[in-house]
């Protein structure tokens, strides 16, 4: 009897067996066919669909394949299936998954696509693709409300780095601040190279160099030829002061990176570095450079690349190149501003101060129409303007004797005087404009009671200034 029972069980798993290759070979087909577009796909998949009509995985295999097609009917109609099959019925979480995929990349309602993954995450809340799909498709709407739902997440799946998958989503919704608070949560040696890549950039982006520079040279340990980490940590290390790093990094991005093209920002920021370190042949051959490639569309204007080139030669003392460059940076300006006038008038003051007495003037008078022309275009600066136009033309008379500043002194007590919510910088300018003016009519003018006048109105201003007071107590 014993013999007789082993033969018939044998016979019977053998049955199930055949049963289930054939099962596989017919879902195999099907799926194929879905993939080749085969002319017999939709009786092939009807035929799996009757053999496996209560094996959710299977159906789901199916969905997939029609998924990855970009047939959407069919992946519907095949996650319904699935879903269907499920045990408990239509709660199988990955139909739910799938659903929401579809939506999310076919459809036009965020909402809806949502709404499918918040079914999975209830009928799975220990599977993570619900919570990270919900998070993905609702950053749209609100990143805040995404990250909240990745919270919830943290709870059911401790395994899983929220805080880096958080990061991700501010940075997808172009949130760079966001995006680094939770970067900086996470666990930088799980990150892979796109986490560090987000990590890297909305450090840099957001000034935080220390950790950009700890995110880059992470990305470099696992890939040592990526550009974009090479750049970051070079810029990173200029930013924070660590020139010598920065210039290891020079050589490195140049020629032992992968990039394919260097850009106007690259060479701009490596005459910095140059710059830094007071190399200036290296300097100016990175800005001449810069100046080669920058366009229109550049993340660096002309006008800014220009306006350093500038600077560097105003700082070497060669004036006449400043002078240039600085002409050239305001013609291709769009718009100009009173530090841009104030910052010409600086270079004929300096360079006023560098030469020979006899070639003064000349500067000093360019510097003082800059002025005025800052005055006359700012309104806003017409005090301080005056008050710098007097103060260059102070250095071609300190004895006053042409009393060439006293125009405008005037001109600044004037509009200083009757001002009723003076600060203490305009106090102080007045102050010192009523100096020259009791000085120069004490002195030049020999007009004591004028000189007595001015005297009266510095006291108002400081009781304690001396020179005021000598004149005041004058008989």
């Amino acid at each position: 009897m014993k013999a007789i029972k082993y033969v018939l069980m044998g016979v019977l798993l053998a049955g199930f067996s055949a049963t289930a290759n054939a099962q596989e070979e017919e879902l195999n087909a099907a799926i194929n066919a879905i993939k080749t577009n085969a002319a017999d796909k939709g009786d092939l998949a009807k035929t799996a669909y009757k053999k496996n009509k209560k094996d959710a995985e299977a159906l789901m295999k199916v969905a997939r394949a029609y998924f990855e097609q970009k047939d959407t009917a069919g992946a519907i109609q095949f996650a319904n299936y699935a879903n269907e099959a499920g045990k408990p019925k239509y709660q199988y979480a990955p139909a739910y998954l799938l659903l929401g995929d579809i939506e999310a990349s076919y459809g036009s309602d965020g909402g809806k696509a949502a709404g499918f993954y918040n079914q999975a995450i209830n009928f799975d809340p220990k599977n993570p693709e619900g919570y990270k799909k919900w998070a993905m498709v609702y950053r749209k709407i609100s990143p805040s409300q995404a990250a909240k739902k990745l919270q919830e997440m943290k709870a059911m799946c401790p395994n899983e780095d929220v805080d880096a998958i958080t990061a991700h989503i501010y940075m997808l919704a172009g949130d760079e601040k966001q995006a680094y608070e939770n970067y900086k949560k996470a666990d930088i040696n799980k990150l892979d190279k796109a986490g560090l890549n987000e990590f890297v950039r909305c450090s840099y982006f957001t000034g935080k160099f220390e950790d950009a520079l700890r995110a880059a040279e992470a990305g470099i340990k696992l890939e040592p030829r990526n550009p974009t980490f090479n750049r970051l940590a070079m810029f990173s290390n200029y930013e924070l002061k660590k020139y010598d790093e920065a210039k290891a990094y020079i050589h490195k991005y140049f020629n032992e990176t992968d990039s394919a093209k260097f850009s106007e920002y690259d060479h701009f920021y490596t005459a910095l570095i140059y710059q830094a370190l007071e190399d200036k042949a290296n300097m100016y051959e990175q800005y001449d450079k810069a100046l080669e490639l920058v366009n229109d569309s550049s993340m660096i204007k002309r006008h800014a690349i220009l306006k350093s080139v500038s600077d560097s030669y105003l700082k070497d003392l060669e004036f006449e190149k400043a002078l240039k460059y600085y002409n050239d940076y305001m013609a291709c300006k769009p718009e100009l501003n009173s530090d841009d006038y104030e910052g010409l008038a600086k270079i004929y003051s300096k360079n006023a101060d560098a030469v020979a007495d006899a070639q003064k003037p000349a500067l000093i008078s360019k510097a003082v129409d800059a002025y005025r022309t800052m005055g006359e275009k700012f309104p806003v600066q017409a005090i301080y303007a005056a008050y710098q136009c007097a103060s260059m033309n102070n250095k071609l008379d300190p004895n006053m004797t042409k009393s060439l500043a006293k125009p405008d002194y005037q001109k600044v007590v004037s509009l200083l005087e009757s001002k009723a919510d003076r600060d203490k910088s305009e106090n102080t300018i007045l102050k010192y404009s009523l100096h020259y003016l009791m000085s120069n009519a004490f002195l030049i003018d020999k007009n004591k009671s004028l000189a007595k006048d001015y005297a009266e109105k510095i006291l108002a201003i400081d009781p304690e200034y001396g020179p005021a007071q000598q004149i005041k107590d004058l008989k």
